[in-house]
């Protein structure tokens, strides 16, 4: 939906109306309601760090969260620049794609030798996709500072928004793609290129 919008619905008139007496609507929970964590159409956003495995109430699931690196290899600091990644797709159509764009249609994604890069996922499809990079670690961002995990796949929940922080210290052209080939092989692809900043390449 473009803009959170629904074609062909007036919302206009829905200003004044009360909810409070529609048949069979209980609003009576509702007042402490955060409605910031809710996504579109007022659903809430799912919590990109649980994992939704069917386990039953009360029983300890691991997490994102739970995950420290036992020897952290880089010192935190803020990333040079946010780079949000779109993960989109078609599911009657079943093709995926990076930003609305499969790999023979876009360029490669040019990072910079020694910044700290952010990419922000933004899962817009209905299946969850492992992101798996070549080369470099991918730092979900997960409140557990320089013990943050370091890993080459990170799920990607549907629906989902998720921060990885990447150290970018491997020069040349690496392989990013989601890790169910089928995925990969419709278009959900891209190569990253690292190259000298253009600072350090003019200081050469």
């Amino acid at each position: 939906m473009q803009g959170g919008s629904m074609g062909g619905m007036n919302h206009g008139s829905m200003a004044g109306m009360d909810h409070s007496s529609m048949p069979g609507m209980d609003h009576s929970g509702m007042a402490g309601m955060d409605h910031g964590a809710m996504g579109h159409g007022g659903m809430a956003m799912p919590d990109p760090l649980v994992n939704d495995v069917g386990a039953p109430p009360g029983a300890r699931v691991l997490s994102y969260r739970d995950l420290r690196a036992a020897k952290p290899l880089y010192p935190v600091r803020e990333p040079t620049r946010i780079i949000e990644i779109r993960l989109t797709g078609n599911m009657e159509r079943y093709f995926w794609s990076i930003n609305g764009n499969s790999f023979s249609q876009a360029q490669p994604i040019q990072l910079y030798l020694g910044e700290r890069v952010r990419f922000r996922f933004v899962n817009e499809t209905m299946m969850a996709h492992p992101m798996h990079i070549h080369g470099m670690w991918m730092i979900p961002q997960v409140g557990n500072g320089a013990e943050n995990p370091l890993l080459h796949t990170v799920n990607i929940k549907p629906g989902s928004i998720l921060d990885i922080d990447m150290e970018v210290d491997a020069p040349g052209g690496w392989a990013f793609h989601c890790h169910m080939l089928y995925h990969m092989e419709t278009g959900m692809m891209r190569k990253i290129s690292v190259v000298n900043s253009p600072r350090t390449a003019s200081a050469g």
